[in-house]
């Protein structure tokens, strides 16, 4: 336990002759020592950047709640980033909290999991309580579930909720139970191996039991996470209460919500005795039957009747998910080849995993290796699947479906040119009956432009006509053969990335999603609640040069078709 005689300054601005040792409270403030009156102020709300707490000098603020504060610190002793929550003085001052503290911290110290907040060091000084976690530069869960949309695909859920369950199964097996499990104790980190969950504040909640402090505003915010049990009686939380919230959270990461909303506090937790929970598939209807009968299963009322362990949650969760593989498993261990040769001469090109800068503003997103079209489908490769499958549409625009095959034959010479007057959903039909589907927008980005945040597919350098189709409305019909460009070829070796045709991505237009998204395979399959539209890439022959930048967004409504609008596939490398 680390206890420094004092806090080195700044801690905050001192009187002519004061001393950090000095501080006490405000006058407004309980004493922490029965029986002595208060007679100096609190320290400040915030520790000041600078400030020392033995070997951890205090760097910024990253996060307050109602328990505390985190600080980014510096840990001089092993030259390494930490975190440091420190309870607020109030707490910090009361004598049970102190007592409790230090029996839980001897607990979590002895303690470590993969997925779990690594807890380095205590501090425990007159006026302060503080852990010394590991730094994790991760969002919280909930945080990840809005990048989302609420739609978070179900490979992920399989990922990061799986990492959950291990770590709760191994804590329960060792008799510590969390008791405040909800999506802000849940860090989420991206990396080249996948997405992993870090759990946060183990012990907070047995720390504060029976305190004034589970009756303020800000436990009450974790009210729509507590299980019934908890809600009559809070001392008798268990591993079943774990399992009860985790049912909550997962139900959080599969809709984007909680089952329980309500403004008022004392109704949230007594819907939690009371109201049977609405199905998740009412909130989004493609939720598989299993994993919805998982999650009502977590949320019963008696605890009997939840998964006994989170071991065969665990069990349940995969076999409920078992068609959506985590990201980080790559099929069979096979040599990915650097291209895929079709039985008609098609070809796909290889990007493998790993950051691009996407976007004007070159955010950082990885991606997980795919592969892509080497050039758009044309309209010989299109009308065999046409011929094949007997594809006809009967939206209302299908009268212009292939509008420029109009006898139902391809005008001579266009054989090999990018098929046009196809709406997304006619892309997608061809994408499926090919085995493929259609790229996200951020494959698409990355497969034009790599990862060095170049402007357009051959660099930075401005188009011209040795390099693109574009600008070229003067032409009877516009579009030139694919692959009639090779110096223009991306990165990667896709052909025809800019100008040409615009191409169909698998995303719904959201600029903020664009913007803000995921920052692991982001591709935003939720529509608008109005004026749905999907996302084209790359500029056409109809265009100016502006549209061929690779970071150029354009979008319609899924079933618009018109004569610079075409398409490519793509695939996942591990073959999903």
């Amino acid at each position: 336990m680390l206890s420094p005689p004092g806090i080195s300054p700044p801690f905050l601005p001192q009187p002519e002759g004061g001393s950090a040792d000095s501080l006490a409270f405000h006058p407004t403030e309980p004493s922490p020592h029965p029986g002595v009156p208060n007679t100096l102020p609190l320290p400040p709300v915030h520790l000041l950047a600078g400030t020392e707490l033995g070997v951890y000098r205090i760097e910024s603020v990253l996060g307050e709640g109602g328990m505390g504060v985190v600080y980014r610190a510096h840990d001089r002793a092993r030259d390494r980033t930490v975190a440091v929550k420190c309870l607020h003085a109030n707490l910090a001052g009361n004598a049970e909290i102190r007592r409790r503290f230090s029996r839980e911290a001897r607990v979590l110290r002895s303690w470590a999991h993969e997925h779990v907040v690594g807890v380095y060091d205590f501090v425990e000084l007159e006026h302060i309580l503080g852990i010394v976690m590991e730094f994790i530069d991760g969002l919280t869960l909930v945080q990840h579930v809005t990048r989302w949309r609420g739609r978070v695909p179900y490979r992920e859920v399989r990922a990061v909720f799986g990492g959950v369950l291990d770590a709760m199964e191994e804590g329960h097996r060792r008799g510590i139970i969390h008791r405040d499990l909800k999506p802000d104790n849940i860090l989420v980190v991206a990396d080249e191996v996948g997405l992993r969950p870090k759990i946060v504040d183990f012990g907070i909640a047995k720390i504060l039991e029976g305190t004034t402090y589970t009756l303020s505003g800000a436990f009450l915010g974790t009210c729509s996470y507590m299980s019934p049990e908890q809600v009559k009686q809070p001392q008798s939380a268990d591993a079943r209460s774990d399992i009860y919230s985790l049912g909550i959270t997962l139900y959080q990461l599969v809709t984007g919500r909680v089952p329980f909303e309500n403004p008022n506090h004392f109704s949230v937790m007594m819907a939690h005795v009371t109201d049977a929970p609405s199905p998740p598939s009412a909130h989004r209807p493609d939720v598989p039957p299993e994993l919805e009968q998982l999650i009502l299963d977590a949320l019963a009322k008696d605890p009997s009747g939840r998964p006994a362990s989170c071991a065969i949650f665990r069990q349940r969760l995969d076999a409920a998910l078992a068609d959506h593989l985590p990201d980080h498993v790559q099929g069979d261990g096979r040599e990915v080849p650097p291209v895929l040769r079709g039985s008609h001469g098609e070809e796909m090109v290889l990007v493998p995993s790993g950051l691009f800068l996407m976007g004007q503003q070159r955010r950082k997103v990885h991606l997980d290796a795919f592969y892509i079209d080497r050039t758009p489908v044309t309209n010989r490769q299109f009308k065999l699947f046409v011929e094949v499958t007997g594809y006809k549409p009967e939206d209302q625009n299908a009268s212009r479906f292939l509008f420029q095959m109009r006898r139902g034959e391809i005008p001579k010479g266009l054989e090999d040119h990018p098929v046009t007057y196809v709406s997304w959903e006619d892309a997608r039909a061809y994408a499926a009956w090919a085995g493929k589907r259609l790229p996200s927008e951020a494959e698409w980005e990355k497969a034009a432009r790599g990862t060095d945040g170049r402007r357009y597919p051959w660099g930075r350098a401005e188009p011209t006509p040795r390099l693109a189709n574009f600008d070229n409305r003067s032409r009877e019909n516009g579009t030139s053969a694919v692959g009639a460009y090779p110096e223009a070829a991306s990165p990667y070796g896709a052909l025809d990335m800019a100008g040409n045709v615009w191409e169909w991505c698998d995303d719904y237009d959201d600029p903020d999603f664009y913007a803000d998204g995921p920052a692991r395979n982001p591709r935003n399959n939720r529509p608008p609640a109005r004026n749905p539209r999907l996302v084209m890439r790359g500029g056409s022959w109809m265009y100016g040069a502006q549209s061929l930048r690779a970071y150029t967004r354009q979008s319609y409504d899924a079933r618009y078709r018109f004569a610079d609008g075409g398409f490519r596939c793509a695939r996942s490398a591990s073959g999903r």
